[in-house]
């Protein structure tokens, strides 16, 4: 694999570090909010109280295998554009999400914030870096 087929995924993966740091959910009507970083730990507890919440957690799963079968193993094969184009959908079921647990022990009304953009803008650079690694692939 070459260093430039490489460096197609990067702009992927720093999306993606940078939504870690912005906030992803917050409360319209109060100082409440979730990081992606927050998301990220404690989105997997939706598999245990409620599976909707963990779906778009498990995107994260989808975009970090089909990075890594991708970009470090250098698998060039449809199934790694399938994963991540699965991701996204996955993702936006975030909108669903309308009410989340908050540190009280409560729920709080939240709705996406810059952080959810820039998350789904990295799981699209993925699919993008698949598809162009693909036809270079393909091309010769």
């Amino acid at each position: 694999m070459s260093a430039a087929s490489l460096l197609l995924f990067i702009p992927s993966v720093a999306l993606w570090v940078a939504a870690l740091f912005r906030v992803a959910l917050k409360d319209p009507g109060s100082p409440f909010h979730y990081t992606g970083l927050n998301c990220l730990l404690l989105g997997w507890i939706g598999l245990i109280s409620n599976p909707f919440w963990a779906l778009p957690w498990l995107a994260n799963v989808l975009y970090w295998f089909s990075l890594i079968a991708g970009a470090v193993r250098g698998t060039a094969s449809g199934r790694t554009l399938v994963f991540s184009l699965v991701a996204i959908p996955m993702a936006f079921l975030t909108y669903g999400a309308r009410r989340v647990p908050d540190s009280s022990g409560g729920v709080s009304p939240v709705v996406v914030a810059s952080g959810f953009y820039l998350w789904v803008g990295s799981m699209l650079a993925l699919a993008a870096a698949h598809w162009i690694r693909g036809s270079l692939i393909s091309r010769g």
